[in-house]
């Protein structure tokens, strides 16, 4: 067994944990802090263990960057009322895993999740069911945008794990 498949814990993890932190950010809009930490520190105890065994330093890297990036951007769309600290720190771990394999992953799921929760604000919008100043649960959408994109065959083919 590879030791890059130790950075699939902290990915099933997420999974694991998607459907409570969903329900809990649609009922009380918010995502935990004891959850949302226990990820980041799975994500990054994982994907580094996975490095040390023998897997590339610069996924680890690129990981950790993800990770960096999606917190400095999450700050700084938090301070502004864009997006809640929940959210972020879920993006973070969820990124840190997502960038251990492919950058390119962490763009397709953010792109995902979004798009899903635009359509469906839209969609509420149109019918009446939401008003411009509803607030929307994201952590839900980017977490269906994380699952799809852990767990598709495109991922594979992206990382270059459906070659070997």
């Amino acid at each position: 067994m590879s030791a890059g498949y130790l950075s699939l814990v902290p990915m099933a993890l997420i999974a694991a944990l998607a459907i409570p932190l969903s329900v809990t950010d649609i009922r009380e809009h918010r995502i935990p802090n004891r959850y949302t930490y226990f990820l980041i520190a799975t994500a990054i105890a994982g994907t580094l263990l996975a490095t040390l065994l023998g897997a590339f330093w610069l996924a680890f890297a690129s990981g950790i960057a993800m990770g960096i990036v999606t917190a400095f951007v999450g700050y700084l769309l938090a301070r502004f009322g864009a997006i809640g600290m929940g959210d972020v720190k879920l993006l973070i771990a969820m990124h840190i895993c997502l960038g251990w394999h492919s950058p390119v992953l962490v763009l397709f799921s953010l792109s995902l999740g979004l798009a899903l929760a635009s359509a469906i604000g839209l969609i509420g919008l149109v019918i009446g069911k939401l008003n411009p100043r509803t607030l929307i649960p994201l952590g839900p959408y980017l977490l269906i945008g994380f699952l799809v994109v852990s767990y598709s065959p495109v991922s594979a083919v992206i990382t270059g794990e459906a070659l070997s």
